[in-house]
């Protein structure tokens, strides 16, 4: 059962070996105008230290060699000086692959590296918007004045004359572009096109630190998130064409987090809409990841019980130590105590990169704010319509127990325009599955369902 161990709930992390790290790594670059290329990363240990090609077969056929590369636990570094080019990313078990970011001239964009050879660029999925809408698109920028972060965006409208209802749509877990993109699939940008096709406009921007907006992401957490928001909801209370009456939220995964805490505080807030969203606290939520994902690979029920039950010490320390030194010390003896009972205790190496990368993601400022998170307070504040949905065959937010959470809160608050909806078949993209586990996400040609497209405008159409 140790194998699950590495499975973090909320960031679902894990560890290469030295010998693993050798060979080639393909990853596909995509720069702020939405232009993609591949990548090829070369590396091989040379002695103690780590060397490495990087090259690009798109644009050119020579390989740049990277002057410093080093893997500590699950992280991957590297640096080309001569291009101001850094590299971090950190590795994700579940899908075998380094997930993080580049850096280059103060710009900050995801990126990605595993083992699948990438032969050809990836084709345009069958639902991403025309490259010349019939609508009207502009680029963005507008200010959060408290973290004094530069966002970048997308204002998407109608082309008849305003003014019009407007959704900010909210990215979920991790750096997003405006796109929300995921696998290969742009949900943002499939489900403005048909709002706005249906006389919605929606306000999209890159998250902070990804793309073209400002900000350190790292240090950043959902109430930092919440911040951008509202500047993107003051943003638009100052357009003509934006009906200031009838602008809402929509919330993807954790982004419906973050729309929670701007309802409850703004009651302006014409609607709210959550698309696969927590309704549970972030300890009872990333309790029952942890099992979602014991079963998926399953685990015996028993098994599940004692394995979710042996995190609870470590999540007490996680939740309950305000002090950063204390938290780590605690945390470290907790999480040495879990390898040492499920794992080999004779393994110090392995211990310690478990350690290491769990205790790495989960004190991660964003996944630290959302474990910390309690929705009840929040919800019983917010009195504008609100929609909840989610896929029944979602494996990372479970859609009985997380829309049961909402609805109970929204209605204790005493909220009564409360619309629950769960769609058979559908994964946590709103992608109609077969297997529906995170591998086959990327191999689907379904965006978002059109049931679920159709639901959502339907329901705003009826509120205007």
């Amino acid at each position: 059962m140790f194998k699950y161990l590495i499975i973090i709930c909320l960031s679902l992390a894990g560890t290469v070996t030295a010998q693993e790290i050798n060979g080639n790594w393909y990853g596909i670059f995509t720069n702020p105008q939405g232009q993609k290329q591949r990548l090829q990363l070369q590396l091989q240990r040379q002695g103690n230290q780590l060397k490495g090609l990087l090259k690009s077969p798109d644009i050119a056929a020579e390989d740049i060699a990277l002057d410093t590369a080093f893997v500590k636990g699950n992280t991957l570094t590297f640096v080309i000086k001569n291009i101001s080019f850094k590299y971090t990313g950190y590795w994700n078990s579940i899908r075998n692959r380094y997930e993080g970011y580049f850096e280059q001239v103060g710009n900050r964009t995801a990126l990605n590296f595993s083992r699948d050879e990438i032969k050809d660029l990836p084709v345009t999925r069958p639902q991403d918007p025309s490259e010349h809408p019939a609508y009207d698109v502009q680029e963005v920028k507008f200010v959060n004045p408290v973290d004094k972060v530069l966002l970048s965006g997308t204002f998407t409208k109608p082309g008849q004359k305003g003014p019009y209802p407007v959704i900010v749509l909210i990215s979920g877990s991790g750096q997003q572009n405006r796109d929300n993109e995921q696998f290969d699939h742009r949900s943002f940008a499939v489900l403005t096109d048909y709002l706005v096709k249906h006389g919605i406009a929606t306000l999209r921007f890159d998250d902070r630190g990804v793309g073209e907006s400002t900000g350190n992401y790292d240090s950043s957490g959902v109430f930092n998130f919440a911040g951008d928001v509202k500047a993107a909801v003051s943003w638009l209370r100052k357009r003509n064409d934006a009906d200031t009456a009838a602008i809402g939220l929509l919330g993807y995964s954790e982004g419906g987090v973050v729309a929670q805490i701007v309802a409850a505080a703004d009651p302006r807030i014409a609607f709210m809409i959550t698309m696969a969203s927590p309704g549970l606290d972030g300890r009872e939520y990333y309790n029952r990841k942890l099992a979602q994902v014991a079963k998926m690979f399953g685990e015996k029920d028993e098994h599940i019980e004692a394995y979710v039950a042996s995190y609870q010490r470590y999540l007490n320390v996680m939740t309950l130590t305000a002090d950063p030194a204390e938290r780590q010390r605690k945390a470290y003896a907790e999480l040495s105590a879990l390898y040492n009972h499920f794992g080999d205790s004779s393994n110090v190496v392995g211990r310690q990169n478990f350690i290491e990368a769990t205790y790495a993601a989960d004190n991660k400022a964003e996944a630290l704010s959302l474990l910390q998170y309690d929705p009840a307070p929040y919800l019983a504040k917010i009195k504008c319509p609100v929609l909840a949905i989610n896929g029944s065959e979602d494996v990372i937010t479970d859609a009985t127990t997380n829309l049961k959470g909402l609805e109970s809160g929204l209605v204790k608050g005493g909220n009564e325009l409360v619309t629950i909806r769960s769609f058979p078949g559908l994964n946590h993209l709103f992608q109609r599955c077969e297997s529906c586990t995170l591998e086959e996400y990327g191999t689907l040609d379904e965006t978002i369902n059109p049931a679920v497209l159709e639901f959502i405008t339907r329901w705003v159409q009826l509120l205007y």
